[in-house]
């Protein structure tokens, strides 16, 4: 049956008329689709999360500098295929979500500093690959003045800036066992090493060590309340644990500190949508893509699902559209077309061109 283009959902619910007289049937289908599409839209099946993996980015200076703007990070396949391409936020750190499991080549420029490139083999890692870049300047150039230390550097005694850097070391090579230990002993040796404490943070979520990661990005932040990198970790593992009310709050203190960090609003967005908040979600998300040179086509999958719980069909499917622009061969193609074809097909929007 082709496509009626009269027939337009008006408005929020089923309580508007339709065009063409056909506000029951239309309206249910309408309202199936919504319900459906919410429950497996952005679900992972098991074996597709086997498949997948994290990639987690940490950019510094020669001399230990976050470079907390101007840096981007590009994916490439080892056959230069580009994969995606993500500027660092301001805690120095860029994330490439879900992606293939295989080898890659990472490429990071900064102006002012010298290409890095390093070939990946995430073939068989599990979970989140951890990977931290050192930048160095131009040679026969003079180092850049350092910026400003987290809060407790300065104040850690010799040993344990060691052991911290030995635990950054094992971390550049994603070896979380060896870092888990160095970081923790820096930590047992000063614990308002705040610094220490959010990469053990990092070790201990990456290992799934839930409770231990966030008592040590809580104690980085009691001892540092200014030290963004803990708000932005403590946001993501709190909104993992469904612990919404207790992100929020959080994550408002980092955009505070930290406004320009496109992390910070769309954690604030995961929250508020699973506090059915859909509206402040919608926001949350809007802002992140438009801090984000090359936002992560996850956001129109997070965009689109908020709009179907709104019954904004029509926002949904240009959504869903963009996401398939952006990721033909994505990981949630296969059901975005499924989703388009039978929104089509029961006439929820007037349709158009769909992206094949």
């Amino acid at each position: 049956m082709g496509l009626n283009p009269m027939v337009r959902l008006v408005g929020r619910g089923c309580g508007r008329a339709f065009h063409d007289g056909r506000r029951g049937v239309v309206c249910r289908a309408a309202l199936t689709i919504a319900a459906f599409s919410i429950l497996l839209l952005l679900a992972v099946t098991p074996v597709l999360a086997q498949q997948e993996v994290d990639l987690r980015g940490r950019v510094r200076t020669s001399q230990g500098v976050v470079l907390s703007s101007g840096a981007v990070a590009r994916l490439e396949t080892d056959e230069h295929e580009l994969v995606a391409e993500q500027p660092v936020n301001t805690g120095g750190e860029f994330y490439f979500q879900h992606i293939p499991k295989r080898q890659y080549i990472l490429t990071v420029t900064a102006e002012g500093f010298e290409t890095y490139q390093q070939a990946l083999d995430l073939a068989v890692t599990a979970g989140t690959y951890i990977v931290t870049v050192t930048m160095s300047p131009p040679r026969n150039t003079p180092h850049a003045k350092p910026l400003p230390p987290a809060l407790s550097d300065s104040q850690a005694p010799k040993e344990a800036r060691r052991e911290y850097e030995k635990g950054e070391k094992a971390l550049a090579s994603n070896n979380l066992g060896e870092a888990r230990t160095h970081l923790a002993k820096a930590v047992e040796l000063y614990p308002c090493y705040a610094r220490a404490q959010t990469d053990l943070g990092v070790v201990y979520s990456a290992q799934q060590v839930y409770k231990e990661a966030e008592a040590a990005l809580r104690k980085s932040l009691a001892c540092d309340p200014g030290y963004v990198d803990a708000y932005v970790e403590l946001g993501q593992l709190l909104n993992a644990e469904k612990r919404f009310d207790e992100a929020l709050p959080l994550l408002a203190q980092g955009e505070r500190l930290s406004p320009d960090s496109w992390q910070f609003y769309f954690e604030s967005g995961v929250a508020q949508y699973g506090l059915k908040h859909y509206s402040a979600a919608e926001s949350q998300y809007l802002k992140a893509q438009s801090l984000n040179s090359n936002p992560p086509p996850e956001l129109d999958v997070k965009l689109a699902d908020v709009y179907l719980k709104e019954d904004a069909f029509e926002k949904a499917y240009g959504k869903m559209q963009e996401y398939l622009k952006a990721e033909p061969q994505g990981r949630f193609a296969p059901r975005i077309r499924e989703i388009i074809k039978e929104m089509e097909s029961k006439g929820v929007v007037a349709g158009g061109a769909a992206v094949k």
